[in-house]
């Protein structure tokens, strides 16, 4: 009987570490998908960069130069999408921008669009991503204000990032999540405690992945630069009470916070209202970004543009 009920237990415990391989490769195996469009399908001119991250990742993306910008807008996208995602207006976004004033860096995060990588890290490494294209910027416009513009994902990259010392005036979040590991398990309620908890490590071990490696709700309190946070009220990918969690653990008076009315879904308060949206966000510039600190001259374009 004893023998029988080991066998059950050994036969259960294999088929969670297989379920668990599965799901963390899941997880970490890259949503890359085709960069759709560029900034020329609007009329717009743009050049094209690759750059690398500190360990030797090489990224690609693209400068939309504004002439006398008033800042710099380095838009990091959402998890499984590109520098030109459709659903939440990417293009259109950048287009606004360059209309009034500000030079846009777009760029693919590793392991998505035309960026190197083969697999998601969950935030482990997609910081120096984020690091990098700032930095790639300071380079090239000099002391000209920097801003990051995240969505999802991309929005919790950002708070990481200016938490860890990356230098920019302000963040805008559209719709960040407060952890990565609790936007996991919330996303992924079927898959059972135990292979979940697995999975963790098994991302870890095999796949050099880590889901508590991101997380905003420490970060936040880092964060010395101003924050607009921007959620749906009925967001069903990642709840508004995320971002109201970041905005309650942030020690700066002068974060930002907009809940977006109920017609609008996960991240796309600007493809759903964008002149209702950019108002929201040059208004926030303006208080970062005074008028009088307009132009700063950009400096040589960096050898690593191509």
């Amino acid at each position: 009987m004893l023998w029988m009920i080991l066998a059950v237990a050994a036969l259960a415990t294999l088929g969670i570490l297989f379920a668990a391989v599965y799901f963390a490769d899941a997880l970490t195996g890259g949503r890359r998908t085709r960069v759709q469009g560029t900034p020329a399908d609007l009329g717009l001119r743009y050049e094209e960069v690759q750059f690398l991250t500190a360990d030797r990742l090489t990224l690609r993306g693209w400068f939309l130069e504004s002439p006398g910008a008033r800042a710099t807008v380095v838009l990091v996208h959402e998890s499984g999408s590109t520098r030109a995602d459709r659903e939440r207006g990417l293009l259109r976004l950048q287009r606004d921008y360059v209309r009034r004033g500000f030079s846009v860096f777009a760029f693919d995060l590793r392991a998505h669009g035309e960026s190197g990588g083969k697999r998601d890290t969950l935030g482990l490494q997609e910081r120096l991503d984020v690091q990098a294209a700032v930095a790639y910027v300071r380079r090239r416009s000099g002391r000209t204000p920097i801003l990051l513009h995240g969505f999802g994902y991309g929005a919790a990259l950002a708070i990481d990032a200016v938490a860890r010392g990356v230098d920019v005036a302000g963040i805008i979040a559209d719709s960040p999540f407060a952890t990565m590991r609790s936007f996991l398990r919330a996303s992924h309620r079927h898959v059972p405690t135990p292979v979940f908890q697995a999975s963790v490590w098994v991302a870890r071990r095999l796949f050099g992945s880590d889901p508590s490696a991101l997380n905003p709700i420490r970060s936040i309190e880092k964060v010395h630069v101003p924050v607009l946070f921007v959620h749906s009220q009925v967001d069903d990918v990642i709840p508004a009470s995320h971002t109201l969690n970041l905005s309650a653990a942030s020690l700066d008076p002068r974060m930002r916070v907009w809940i977006v009315d109920d017609h609008v879904g996960h991240g796309t308060a600007y493809s759903d209202e964008p002149e209702a949206y950019m108002r929201r966000c040059l208004q926030f510039i303006d208080e970062v970004v005074p008028a009088r600190t307009l132009f700063a001259v950009p400096s040589a374009t960096v050898s690593e543009a191509v």
